[in-house]
């Protein structure tokens, strides 16, 4: 029997993939688990392959899911009951997660993520980082951000929590970009073989009162996107790393 803080948790994953998609109108919409996908919900082909790559970017294998697994809304919540990955956050209503490969080995690519102080001169939308403190495992600093597509500029206070032996690296924003109430997320490592390491990247949120999700899950969603583009870019480019 699946545990009912982990059907929970996993119908808001599949209420937010949904709304994501544009099949429900809001996030706080109940939804029947017994609803068929393409019949009920009238999700066409596309749709139905989203869901899939959402449900399976959440989940802690990479075993490829057939798009024929999920016939209702039940067998999503299911699989991510089950599957979802352990690191992910329980206590926020909107998570997002993305993987990337590098052809690097697993202390190079831990190095990119660890070492924020050279990510100006690699990530686009981040312009400079002010360091507050660093003791190697715990940092803080304020990184200033050009806001991918509006060129908004602002900056964010993270703190971060970075474990080489456990190849974690956690943040969380005491301050927020606008609209945001709580921001959090990190980053997990994978040996996949020799210099070939899968880099993820997953960020859990909530939103002020008002704030427009849609916009802010296509915001986090782009973060996501473009960092692991640019990482995999970086690191798939150059020999030593």
């Amino acid at each position: 029997m699946l545990k009912t803080v982990d059907t929970q948790v996993a119908l808001s994953d599949v209420t937010t993939a949904l709304f994501e998609l544009g099949v429900l109108d809001s996030v706080s919409e109940d939804i029947d688990l017994e609803k068929t996908l393409r019949n009920d919900l009238g999700l066409d082909s596309q749709e139905m392959v989203s869901l899939v790559d959402i449900a399976q970017s959440l989940a802690s294998s990479r075993d490829p899911v057939d798009e024929g697994a999920f016939e209702t809304v039940q067998d999503v919540v299911s699989y991510l009951a089950i599957n979802r990955a352990s690191w992910l956050p329980t206590d926020v209503p909107f998570v997002l997660q993305g993987a990337t490969v590098i052809n690097q080995s697993l202390e190079t690519v831990f190095g990119y993520i660890a070492n924020y102080r050279v990510w100006p001169e690699i990530l686009d939308h981040v312009t400079k980082v002010e360091t507050d403190y660093d003791d190697g495992k715990h940092q803080s600093f304020k990184m200033h951000i050009e806001e991918l597509g509006t060129k908004r500029n602002y900056y964010v206070q993270s703190w971060r929590y970075v474990n080489y032996d456990s190849l974690i690296v956690d943040f969380s924003q005491p301050k927020p970009p606008k609209g945001f109430a709580v921001h959090k997320g990190g980053w997990r490592f994978r040996v996949l073989g020799s210099d070939r390491t899968e880099l993820i990247s997953y960020h859990g949120f909530s939103l002020e009162e008002g704030a427009d999700a849609d916009g802010s899950l296509e915001l986090i969603r782009k973060h996501i996107h473009a960092a692991l583009k640019t990482w995999a870019r970086h690191g798939n480019g150059c020999a030593d790393g």
